[in-house]
């Protein structure tokens, strides 16, 4: 039993002295336990945090006005104000028209426009210009009122003839909106 505890004895002063490292595997990790945090020590007399409390929801509600974000004009209602009349009123044709959305004019810019295109939402989506082929083909000039506002893309077809343009025309679109956004007007 001597020799045992002799032999233990010299296996850990040796570790000890000689600087190995832990082993890999110890049977009893321990590991280190976090911080206590204590108590506030000093309470706060109710007037004061009810104080506080209240400046909390006057800063709270001075930050909600400061986010209201104030909606664009009515589009549509702002072209009717111009003159701008719904195409379906004028002549035979649908209210609401696939591919192009809800239709206004001048009528005294027919045949060439500006088309006024809404979706279903009252917002812009395009611009038409609706160019008749025989003008094309004189190589005539043509006037017509611009617009303002943002231009994503342009689309340019031949259209045969409807009701409000009965001779052969080009349509030329002038997108507000994006390709994905078109969509709104689709259907």
């Amino acid at each position: 039993m001597r020799n045992s505890l002799a032999t233990a004895a010299l296996v850990a002063l040796i570790v000890l002295t000689a600087g190995v490292r832990q082993p890999a595997a110890q049977f009893f990790q321990t590991q280190p336990s976090a911080p206590e945090t204590l108590a506030p020590t000093r309470v706060q007399p109710a007037g004061k945090v009810e104080k506080a409390r209240a400046v909390t929801r006057r800063e709270a509600k001075a930050r909600r006005k400061r986010q209201i974000v104030h909606l664009p004009a009515n589009q549509r209602k702002i072209a009717e104000k111009n003159g701008f009349k719904r195409v379906s009123d004028l002549v035979n044709f649908p209210k609401f028209f696939p591919g192009l959305g809800i239709l206004f004019v001048k009528p005294d810019s027919l045949p060439l426009g500006p088309f006024l295109c809404f979706d279903r939402m009252d917002r812009l989506a395009a611009t038409v210009y609706m160019v008749p082929t025989r003008d094309v083909d004189d190589h005539k000039s043509l006037e017509a009122p611009g617009f303002a506002g943002r231009v994503d893309h342009v689309s340019i077809y031949f259209n045969p003839g409807h009701p409000g343009v009965d001779v052969p025309h080009y349509h030329v679109v002038i997108w507000q909106v994006s390709r994905k956004e078109e969509a709104r007007v689709a259907n």
